[in-house]
């Protein structure tokens, strides 16, 4: 994971190198293998360089190919081999060539369509002097960040907003509507105009491209997941096999590094299928691929999050070692101001600094890349498919499953899943006129959330006003469950959680990586029925049965998962007064007219004993106000109410 960044002044200004070197200075924490500049004359493209594929050893950024375009890189591409068929005209590029040095070739044979023959992971600055143009890009998931901010005179991008902030003639406010909904609905709708917390300062969404010249800026989608591709064979093994051959070639994409690659590993199920995965891989090839080191975080014998007894399996069947990192004592505020400097983003992970510990071991063990099973939840249970039998009225097969969602879900009530099917039901049969209306009257059933207590009314309206034009369009083709994928992945949540955990992970020098969210892999998963994903109700019945060769039986047929509600509730508890007293003896929540100040003292009292419950809602809301405040405070300390809300 390198750092990126590029000024070019529409005016034709020459850029200073100490404007470029500012930006780059402010992302030095992305790249620890040497920086690079590159200025010509209006245009200059900087890199914090950090070298992960066996390819990049030698590699310096920018780089320049010979017909004089010029390129800074941040990421992985994963069809190398494609692109030399597809480039043998080019005599520059070889099997050992770097990425930036495809990238560039791609753009010398295709032009500015150059992204879409380009799969990966990455975010792409590139300068053409010839036609005196700028071209950005980002990958399809939008697992590597790329933002922008743009003036009639100057336009600025960076792989972090904090370089665009360190700029001299760059200010910004809190993004209040964007705040908001985050606050109240989570990001629920797509990637929207690319609005970031930052006002004035634009994400380039997941898929696009852009193009700037001394006329301004022209956005475009480069590629986009097809829906409506069907995909069909005879029997669930061949599906099965088709799985695992998708899979299979995520993990080995993520697998090219000069280092060894660590891996998350939880005794989960997909968790312990990537590291179980790799590591029948490796041993496969193992002259090809790089050492595989399993971390798992670990918590206290006996606790609801206690999930060792798994790792002793998999070590049994691969002869191999897990280190074991117990979950550090930090508190919620304890290093939450670095983080949150980090991420650029008003939101602590619920549990923020216990992970501390185990990014510092992976640091030691010299890997630079983190495989984890993250989102492999949402991508591989999805429920909406109960919709394309319904419509299709096969009713008892709804019913069947749902019986057996609860049998494979024993820390779940089965009525959860019950009433979460007829909720998805009612939305798709309601017109997409009555869901405000909707909103509302779930709102006055929110009892317990703190949002709505201590915010004030009129930011909070923000949020569903706001929230109402931003929605995934219900106009698409394809079944159920192929929109609701698609609109999974292309939520602007899972986006802002995918540049929240990049920025994380610049922090110890890595990369954080997703096998499940290759793009090829959600692709076919888009492509096939459902109810063949979540064969028989079995909850990631496909991933099972791909991986029965390869994984413990006992994880196999695991059936819960791990409870943090009483870690997340006792943290909180235990850290409340610090809490409160940050939030009261300073007060930029209150003080920039987000937080009625007389309701805050009375929630704080009132919710002092409550934090232990069932659930973790009072301690949520709490991370959520916490992080609101120590967020202001670093990028808007000095500022006052009327210049946040442009008074």
């Amino acid at each position: 994971m390198s750092g990126i960044a590029g000024i070019y002044n529409l005016d034709g200004r020459p850029v200073e190198r100490s404007e470029i070197q500012q930006m780059l200075n402010s992302i030095a924490h992305r790249g620890p293998d040497g920086s690079g500049v590159r200025i010509n004359g209006p245009v200059a493209l900087g890199c914090q360089l950090l070298r992960v594929t066996p390819e990049s050893t030698k590699e310096t950024q920018p780089f320049i190919h010979p017909s004089g375009n010029v390129v800074v890189f941040d990421g992985r591409l994963d069809n190398r081999e494609e692109l030399l068929v597809k480039l043998q005209n080019s005599p520059e590029i070889s099997k050992t060539s770097p990425d930036p040095v495809f990238v560039s070739a791609a753009y010398d044979a295709f032009g500015a369509k150059f992204a879409e023959h380009l799969i990966g992971d990455f975010a792409i600055g590139l300068f053409d002097p010839n036609r005196q143009k700028l071209l950005l890009a980002r990958d399809a998931i939008g697992v590597r960040p790329l933002y922008y901010y743009c003036t009639r005179d100057m336009f600025l991008f960076s792989s972090e907003i904090k370089a665009l902030l360190s700029h001299p003639q760059v200010s910004s406010q809190p993004n209040d509507a964007y705040l908001a909904e985050f606050l109240f609905e989570r990001l629920s709708g797509d990637d929207g105009d690319g609005s970031t917390f930052f006002k004035g300062v634009f994400t380039l969404p997941p898929g696009f491209a852009a193009i700037v010249t001394s006329d301004g800026l022209l956005t475009r989608q480069y590629w986009d997941f097809d829906v409506t591709r069907y995909i069909r064979f005879n029997s669930f093994d061949e599906y099965a096999e088709g799985f695992r051959h998708y899979f299979e070639q995520s993990v080995r994409r993520r697998l090219r590094s000069a280092y060894p690659v660590a891996v998350s590993v939880s005794g989960g199920l997909d968790s312990s299928s990537i590291f179980c995965l790799a590591e029948t891989i490796r041993k496969r090839e193992p002259q090809q691929y790089p050492d595989i080191l399993g971390f798992s975080l670990i918590s206290e014998d006996g606790t609801p999050q206690d999930e060792k007894s798994f790792l002793s399996d998999i070590e049994q069947d691969y002869s191999a070692s897990i280190r074991r990192i117990l979950m550090g004592p930090q508190g919620v505020i304890n290093g939450s101001r670095e983080r949150l400097w980090h991420v650029e983003s008003p939101f602590l992970d619920n549990l923020g600094g216990l992970a501390e510990p185990l990014y510092e071991n992976i640091k030691e063990s010299g890997a630079r890349i983190l495989l984890s099973g993250v989102m492999g939840d949402q991508i591989l249970f999805q429920q909406a498919y109960l919709l394309d039998l319904f419509n299709h009225m096969s009713w008892y097969k709804i019913w069947a499953h749902l019986r057996e969602f609860g049998k494979w879900n024993i820390d779940v009530d089965p009525k959860w899943f019950r009433n979460y099917f007829f909720l998805n039901l009612l939305k798709s049969y309601v017109p997409q006129s009555f869901m405000p209306h909707l909103r509302r009257i779930k709102r006055k059933f929110i009892k317990s959330d703190l949002n709505f207590r201590v915010y004030k009314r009129i930011f909070s309206e923000r949020a569903y006003k706001h929230v109402s034009n931003n929605g995934v369009s219900n106009n698409l083709s394809g079944t159920a469950h192929s929109k609701s994928l698609y609109k999974q992945i292309k939520s602007r949540y899972n986006t802002f959680s995918l540049e929240w955990n990049n920025k994380l992970a610049s922090i110890y020098e890595m990369e954080f990586s997703y096998p499940f969210l290759d793009r090829d892999l959600v692709c076919y998963l888009m492509a096939i029925p459902g109810d063949i994903q979540t064969w028989k109700g079995v909850p990631k019945g496909i991933l099972r049965e791909a991986m029965r060769v390869v994984l413990p039986a006992r994880i196999l047929q695991r059936r819960w998962k791990a409870d943090f509600t009483d870690l997340i509730n006792n943290r909180v508890a235990r850290d409340f007064h610090n809490i409160a007293s940050d939030l009261q003896s300073r007060g930029m929540v209150v003080r920039l007219g987000y937080v009625d100040e007389t309701m805050l003292s009375f929630e704080l009292e009132r919710l002092r004993d409550q934090i232990r419950r069932f659930d973790c809602l009072v301690s949520w809301s709490l991370y959520d106000l916490l992080a609101l405040e120590i967020w202001l405070q670093i990028f808007f300390g000095g500022t006052t109410k009327e210049e946040v809300h442009g008074l």
